[in-house]
């Protein structure tokens, strides 16, 4: 050691670390910022993956076309719209792990799918809705053994499994339209609930914030919904014994609440679907059009007894 050197006899001198002497790091390049407003179809993430279709003229497409399809169901026998149901379910299925990130696509694919068709047969063959319980319980099973004759590793298995229990909440609830008999003020609720979804659609092509468009899908396909509720009860479309102004203001509550809750799942969905548009091809576009038209069929058809007992009463 000498006042030169500090450092004692046979030591090496420290190395220094890389960014001290190879100067200072090159910046990572700057994240590209999100649009505003990702609920409109200008907002939200950039697909990894370019695909062959707008997600959001796919979505706009798919969640237009069929809530007036379930709406010409409404006076029509019960097989037309289980018809309508058993199409639906594989196309929501099939999108389904995309929108959730799930790696185990075809086994869920595959188990949501069974779900959905079982139920809706079930329950249209039955009329009770009650019948899916069973279907549901059921699915919990299924979805069990589909993890467990899995071969790769069972990576994500937690995710996988809760994602595909998910789904098949959601099309057990589509059974719901299976369940509406015809000839009673139940199916008649079809068409105020469809306008409200349909309604709900066009409201994503408005160039608007996110908060704006959260706050519009969630009450004008409401009030729609209740209007026309009213108004079809006052011109008899309910059956001649469901007019009146009593009944004119039932039917509006009932109907106003369940376009609510279609538009809350068209915002739920809008949410989903622009602020992670990763999935090619309209995947997820698909399904999240076709997922508030199958989750609400539960609350409709729990909401279009209640409004055919006070009324036919």
């Amino acid at each position: 050691m000498s006042a030169t050197n500090p450092l004692p006899a046979g030591h090496a001198a420290p190395t220094r670390p890389a960014e001290e002497t190879t100067g200072p790091r090159a910046s990572a390049p700057a994240r590209s910022r999100r649009a505003s407003g990702y609920g409109t179809r200008r907002g939200g993430n950039k697909p990894i993956t370019p695909g062959l279709a707008d997600p959001a003229w796919t979505r706009l497409a798919v969640a237009g076309t069929v809530p007036a399809l379930l709406a010409a169901t409404a006076p029509l026998p019960t097989w037309t719209r289980l018809a309508l149901v058993v199409i639906l379910v594989p196309l929501a299925a099939q999108g389904w792990p995309a929108l959730l990130r799930a790696r185990h696509d075809p086994g869920s694919t595959a188990v949501i799918t069974l779900t959905g068709v079982t139920a809706s047969v079930v329950v249209a063959l039955r009329g009770d809705f009650g019948s899916a319980g069973v279907v549901m319980a059921l699915s919990v099973l299924a979805a069990f053994i589909s993890q467990m004759v899995r071969r790769d590793g069972r990576h994500g298995l937690v995710e996988d499994l809760s994602s595909t229990v998910t789904g098949n909440l959601v099309v057990v609830c589509g059974a719901g339209w299976c369940a509406l008999e015809p000839g009673v003020a139940d199916p008649s609720v079809m068409v105020p609930c469809a306008l409200a979804l349909l309604v709900g659609a066009l409201l994503t092509t408005l160039d608007v914030p996110a908060s704006v468009l959260e706050a519009l899908t969630t009450t004008v396909p409401a009030l729609v919904a209740g209007v026309a509720g009213a108004v079809l009860a006052a011109v008899g479309f309910f059956g001649p014994a469901h007019v009146g102004t009593v009944a004119a203001l039932q039917s509006a509550a009932a109907c106003l609440l369940a376009g609510f809750l279609a538009g809350v799942l068209m915002s739920a969905g809008n949410r989903v679907l622009w602020t992670h548009r990763w999935v090619p091809g309209g995947r997820a576009a698909i399904t999240s059009a076709l997922v508030p038209v199958l989750a609400v069929g539960g609350p409709v058809y729990a909401i279009a007894r209640l409004m055919g007992t006070f009324l036919a009463g």
